[in-house]
């Protein structure tokens, strides 16, 4: 099995299109061959994952911080942000980067970085839907042509992904 980590959006009130890519995604995605690990989250795009993964018979691992348990369901706990991404990246075997705010981009970041320092080396997909991470990305492209990050995107294992097929056609593809 692998574990596919999945970093997104713990809010509400998002607009339907981001609920409905993310539904899509998720179930499609094999329950023969991914776990899904994710933050725990009832709500936003990280209850969408939730529920549609497991109303397939998909198995979840959740990593949360205490402040939001609810139920006591989780299989990590932890008393600060940190020790939690960690967890999160420490299990999955490659990073799924569905839309979301500081959260969503610090997890992103981190899986990056520990990349880019060789702490880890696990494939990064940004789902990059409706444009959501352009500004980053060119941020990040900024960046290389100043010297700051010296290889491209896929030296880092990065991938950038713009639709639903190409998400799913990558991870059936592995």
């Amino acid at each position: 099995m692998i574990n596919l980590t999945v970093f997104c959006s713990g809010k509400n009130d998002l607009k339907s299109e981001y609920v409905e890519a993310t539904q899509n995604i998720v179930s499609r995605i094999d329950i023969e061959k991914y776990r899904i690990v994710y933050g725990g989250g009832q709500i936003g795009l990280m209850g969408t994952v939730r529920d549609t993964f497991k109303s397939k018979g998909g198995t979840l691992i959740t990593s949360n911080l205490k402040q939001f348990v609810e139920g006591g369901c989780d299989d990590y706990v932890f008393d600060n942000i940190s020790d939690r991404q960690s967890k999160l990246i420490e299990l999955g075997d490659l990073m799924l980067v569905l839309p979301g705010g500081f959260g969503t981009i610090y997890e992103c970041l981190e899986a990056i970085t520990k990349n880019q320092i060789r702490e880890i080396s696990k494939k990064v997909i940004i789902f990059n839907f409706n444009h959501i991470y352009d500004h980053l990305l060119a941020q990040i492209n900024v960046l290389q042509r100043e010297g700051f990050i010296k290889k491209t995107l896929d030296e880092y294992n990065i991938v950038v992904l713009s639709t639903v097929d190409e998400v799913v056609e990558y991870l059936e593809k592995l």
